[in-house]
């Protein structure tokens, strides 16, 4: 008896009302879930030389990599310079900004031209008060 693919795995694509596109090697529903920011958290992390700043942003989408760079991440009225790195999680819904040399206590970082990956915009949301130990969660502070 002869098994062929498409028997052993199921196609979702073909699941009546859900519609997936491929997105970094995964498949992502294309469902109209809304494009927004669903945690904050920050931490300050010391070493020898440098203060690093770490914010962690979790969004309900995954984002699109190539929309984040100097000028729709704006920290603290600037644009990002060559201070500050982006790192995406494996799923694309998870970006850590971090910040090299971190000599400030506060941090506002405002995110404008941010897009999901279906290629919709991120409202533009500023985040005010970022310091370490700061925790935001859909809203709550």
């Amino acid at each position: 008896m002869a098994f062929t693919a498409g028997l052993l795995y199921a196609d979702k694509e073909n699941i009546p009302g859900k519609h997936y596109v491929p997105y970094r090697g995964m498949r992502q529903a294309m469902e109209n879930e809304c494009f927004k920011i669903m945690s904050v958290s920050a931490f300050k992390n010391y070493n020898h030389e440098n203060a690093l700043m770490e914010i962690n942003v979790k969004f309900s989408v995954p984002v699109d990599p190539l929309s984040f760079n100097g000028e729709t991440v704006i920290i603290n009225g600037r644009n990002s310079d060559s201070n500050v790195f982006f790192n995406f999680g494996r799923k694309g819904g998870r970006v850590r900004i971090t910040i090299i040399n971190a000599r400030e206590e506060f941090y506002t970082v405002r995110f404008s031209g941010v897009k999901s990956y279906k290629g919709e915009f991120l409202e533009e949301t500023e985040i005010e008060n970022i310091q370490h130990g700061t925790e935001i969660i859909k809203g709550r502070q």
